[in-house]
């Protein structure tokens, strides 16, 4: 592709993530519509103060229209039956801001070192496949700082310790029901991330299992990602083997052998109080805990098939127990990111009011607040 292609497709890029048209664009940056289309389908040069209002227009340094990244682009893993629910506009949206926070680390100063573990891909998932992931979820546990018995208190600060950016979308449910819970993505320029729906139609328990869940493919599967051509089960008999893997490794990341044995192994006969109670120390929803203490063999088949069905008769598959109240946060490597990067003077106020997605008035008193802080800071 060469320099004037790449041009009109970064500004067409930016234009439909921005959701306006070419009329809006236009108007903007004083030319006609018929210009703009030019311009997006490569067919006039462009020079470098057009390149430079297009680049105050969105927010973006010049070199992003030109600069050259990977062949094909950033990969995608989705934990979705219906992948189509993340639309090229939504994608685009989602992608754009996991570069602007890498511009944002860029400007901070940060040396990143994207703390995956190596690990061998896993394309089946029978039983010695399984077996591997349950040994490296235990493994992890154990390099994150938890141990084998403790629940996580904050999941979404343990992986962002390891340079992992967690970023929140909101999607409603398609026509049909069919719900996108997250996805994950991998790029050896911009480094990974995590995007979990935050629509109040998921609760924080499902959250947080999607959290656990996309952070297992960025172990096993990040070397193949890809966009999913097609329709993606992700339950059922059907299942995709990178689904089982992935839940595999997310129920035993969540809820870790050790820990079922001293609050789940003398349970006997569980009753719901207890299996409430698991839940409560774990933070995670009534249907990991049931799916756990059946793996380990703490319930047996029989009770199993009594607790399944009153998960289904209460509606506990779309309605969630005694959920979890406070909502996930998402937000504060990102303000010290910010914090740091306008310490430094390296970034624009028009371009942290993006980054942190607040308006102008409340980007002032952040930046009141964080003057006054250094000031306080400074003092011996």
């Amino acid at each position: 592709m060469d320099i004037r292609q790449r041009i009109a497709r970064r500004i067409r890029e930016l234009r439909e993530a921005s959701g306006q048209s070419q009329t809006q664009v236009a108007d903007s940056l004083s030319i006609t519509r018929q210009t703009l289309s030019r311009m997006e389908k490569g067919e006039v040069p462009i020079d470098s103060e057009a390149l430079f209002r297009l680049a105050t227009l969105f927010d973006r340094p010049v070199s992003h229209f030109y600069e050259e990244r990977e062949a094909n682009g950033v990969r995608l893993a989705l934990r979705a039956d219906h992948p189509q629910l993340l639309t090229p506009q939504l994608r685009n949206r989602l992608l754009d801001r996991l570069a602007a926070i890498s511009d944002l680390e860029a400007a901070a100063g940060l040396d990143l070192h994207h703390g995956l573990p190596p690990t061998e891909p896993l394309e089946k998932a029978g039983e010695r496949e399984l077996a591997i992931v349950q040994e490296v979820a235990q493994e992890e546990r154990g390099r994150l700082g938890l141990g084998p018995v403790a629940p996580f208190s904050d999941p979404v600060a343990v992986l962002e310790s390891l340079d992992i950016r967690v970023i929140p979308f909101e999607l409603a449910p398609g026509a049909d029901g069919e719900q996108l819970s997250g996805f994950s993505a991998y790029s050896e320029a911009l480094g990974t991330g995590i995007f979990i729906n935050t629509h109040p139609s998921l609760s924080v328990e499902h959250q947080v299992f999607s959290l656990m869940h996309e952070y297992g493919h960025l172990i096993f599967h990040r070397q193949a990602y890809h966009e999913p051509s097609g329709p993606y089960r992700t339950r059922g008999r059907t299942t995709s083997p990178a689904e089982k893997i992935a839940n595999m490794f997310a129920e035993h990341m969540l809820l870790p052998p050790s820990g079922l044995r001293r609050f789940g192994g003398s349970l006997g006969v569980a009753s719901l109080t207890d299996i409430f109670e698991i839940k409560r120390i774990y933070r995670v929803s009534f249907a990991a805990v049931l799916t756990r203490l059946r793996q380990d063999g703490h319930i047996g088949k029989k009770a199993g098939s009594v607790f399944w069905g009153i998960w289904k008769r209460r509606g506990w598959q779309t309605r969630e127990p005694e959920p979890i109240q406070q909502p996930l946060c998402f937000y504060r490597r990102t303000e010290r990111l910010a914090r740091r990067a306008f310490e430094r003077g390296e970034v624009t106020q028009d371009f942290l009011a993006g980054v942190l997605q607040v308006d102008r008035k409340d980007l002032a008193l952040r930046l009141r607040q964080w003057e006054e802080d250094a000031l306080i800071d400074a003092v011996p």
